[in-house]
């Protein structure tokens, strides 16, 4: 049962009278964003709803942390209201209707679009580095708690939770944890161009922190990797969506992988995970590659992106030295470019030379 607040505190009179003495009911209408055994997040008309069995405490320090970040002049979504109760508490944030998260949009457009990213991170980069150079410590800085709205072309953060002034720590030994939000942008970008938004970020010695920053990325992943490896294979609606039997690869916008017209691999259940596995570890390490839509353990098959026409073997220097960082070794026939796309972002495609190491 999602928690009833009985006791609201309000951004403004005016909030109050829009919402009304018992915002609550606007999760009766509202559609499930996301939940798990203690968090809920519903949409509700032009509101977002975030419900949490363990209490208020959370919210209302996320909410202090939202005026500190307004108080830079760092743009933060609307928090309207903070409720709670004995069963939990509610937070109640403005939606922005034209706005979707930076991480969605950048994939959509960019990555898998082929569209020409120099606009973009040209509006993005005085943004972070207004961020970056705030004094503001944020534990949770990344892509996804970022929106953008598309019409007004505006940023905005929308988690603010644990938000505060940084310290001695925080500066000394934290700061990449800030800074590491510009890596993400890397799958399509060169190494010039990545150095050169990292610059225009206000990051120092932008070539040191690139190769440092690589070194650092890496080595998350392989920490992580084996609980990664349990969810894929698990079906963790993040990675993957078990349908028939069949193990559906789920992307970056959270769209199931589509079967249809893939190439078909037969073989060795066993031998075909590692394969199915090699796309995630190079989707999570921002490496372009051929992509896997679904494997079926079952009938031993594994559905891959197919051969794009006109493709060739293509030099990748910027992407074998990012996959050199995991210590994974490339040669030149295993990158290639398709005739529509010659000369511009190149894909990793020979899964069986990364599939050994999983």
């Amino acid at each position: 049962m999602t928690p009833h607040p009985s006791r609201w505190s309000f951004a403004s009179d005016a909030v109050r009278a829009e919402l009304g003495e018992f915002p609550e009911t606007l999760l009766e209408a509202g559609e499930e964003v996301k939940a798990n055994p203690v968090r809920r997040v519903v949409r509700s008309g032009g509101y977002f709803l975030k419900c949490d069995r363990r209490g208020a405490a959370r919210f209302r320090s996320e909410w202090k942390s939202a005026k500190l970040l307004e108080s830079q002049g760092i743009p933060v979504v609307e928090y309207l209201a903070c409720g709670e109760s004995s069963r939990g508490g509610c937070l109640i944030t403005r939606a922005l209707p034209d706005s979707e998260s930076v991480a969605e949009y950048y994939w959509r457009t960019f990555v898998r679009g082929g569209a020409d990213p120099e606009p973009f991170l040209a509006l993005f980069a005085p943004f972070l580095k207004h961020i970056l150079e705030s004094g503001l410590f944020h534990p949770d800085f990344h892509l996804g708690n970022i929106l953008y709205d598309k019409v007004k072309r505006s940023f905005v953060l929308v988690d603010a939770l644990g938000v505060r002034r940084a310290g001695f720590l925080d500066r000394q030994f934290r700061a990449y944890r800030m800074r590491r939000v510009a890596m993400e942008l890397r799958e399509i970008l060169s190494r010039e161009r990545m150095t050169a938004f990292l610059s225009a970020c206000g990051i120092p010695n932008a070539d040191a922190f690139y190769d440092r920053a690589l070194d650092r990325e890496a080595d998350a992943l392989w920490r992580e990797w084996p609980k990664r490896r349990r969810q894929i294979l698990a079906g963790y609606p993040k990675f993957t969506r078990k349908i028939d039997g069949v193990l559906h690869a789920v992307n970056p916008l959270r769209e199931l992988g589509e079967t249809v017209d893939c190439e078909i691999r037969e073989g060795e259940p066993a031998e075909l995970e590692k394969l199915f596995l090699a796309h995630f570890f190079l989707q999570m390490a921002l490496i372009p590659h051929r992509r896997a839509a679904g494997f079926d353990p079952g009938n031993g098959r594994l559905y891959l992106e197919p051969m794009p026409p006109g493709a060739v073997p293509a030099r990748a220097d910027d992407q074998r030295e990012r996959l050199a960082a995991f210590d994974l070794p490339s040669e030149l026939t295993d990158w290639i470019s398709s005739g529509a796309r010659r000369g511009g972002t190149v894909r990793y495609f020979n899964l069986d030379r990364i599939a050994r190491y999983l």
